[in-house]
């Protein structure tokens, strides 16, 4: 059973300063149990709830399932816990994943090498169980896993959004800018701007915020163009659910 299933509980990544709205957003959208901390946001949802969360939310960066927690000192321990999560019933081999890592006040300080042990430990299990090893791929996978180090604790989880939410899909090529999606949402949001009135945008740069402006007046949900999600992974996943959200 992974820990998301034993407490009931998601986490969203949020900006710092955006919690308490993201905390209202996902409350508005069917959360349950909302709490908000340093740049997260923790909640409980049914399966429904969660895809609409997922599917809707324009203020989380990110949206995780917690898989496993546990106390950590060290990668041959990390790799070796991680070895206990049963990832062949997560993801095929023949798809691609990727693994991203925050690390913090722990033994483990280097992000890419916490990266690097649960990567091993999911190839691991694989040619154990399969003879065979799903390929790792950085940019764009099928999967993205995400493991947490603070304290000398580590979470790993499954990233319900398939990836950062703030890449709407609505661009053609990604252009440089200082202010992501998410904020630029966070923004309206914090300006009471529901498009019941003119909105001037004078920043001259990549149109975010006139373009997250349009989602916003036009509830078209923060994940209509994504490709993917991570979320019909889970075993509670139904698809006749996921027609009534979408």
């Amino acid at each position: 059973m992974f820990v998301y299933q034993e407490e009931g509980r998601f986490a969203a990544q949020v900006a710092g300063g955006v919690e308490e709205i993201a905390a209202d957003e996902i409350f508005a959208l069917g959360g349950e149990s909302v709490q908000h901390g340093f740049r997260v946001v923790t909640f409980a949802a049914s399966p429904e709830a969660l895809m609409r969360i997922v599917y809707r939310a324009s203020l989380p960066a990110r949206i995780l399932a917690p898989l496993a927690r546990f106390g950590c000192h060290d990668g041959k321990y990390l790799r070796r816990r991680a070895g206990d999560v049963d990832w062949t019933s997560l993801m095929t081999v023949d798809e691609t994943f990727a693994v991203r890592a925050n690390v913090g006040n722990s033994s483990i300080s280097h992000s890419q090498f916490a990266a690097l042990c649960v990567k091993d430990a999911v190839v691991d299990q694989f040619r154990a169980k399969m003879k065979r090893r799903p390929s790792v791929e950085k940019i764009d996978p099928d999967v993205w896993f995400h493991v947490h180090v603070d304290n000398d604790r580590a979470t790993l989880a499954l990233d319900l959004g398939c990836g950062a939410l703030h890449r709407r899909g609505y661009r053609r090529q990604a252009l440089e800018a200082p202010l992501t999606e998410t904020l630029a949402a966070a923004m309206l949001r914090m300006a009471e701007w529901k498009g019941d009135r003119p909105l001037l945008d004078p920043m001259c740069g990549a149109g975010t915020i006139l373009a997250e402006a349009l989602m916003l007046a036009g509830e078209i949900p923060a994940g209509f163009l994504r490709k993917r999600f991570g979320f019909p992974r889970l075993p509670e996943f139904r698809e006749e659910e996921w027609k009534r959200v979408r």
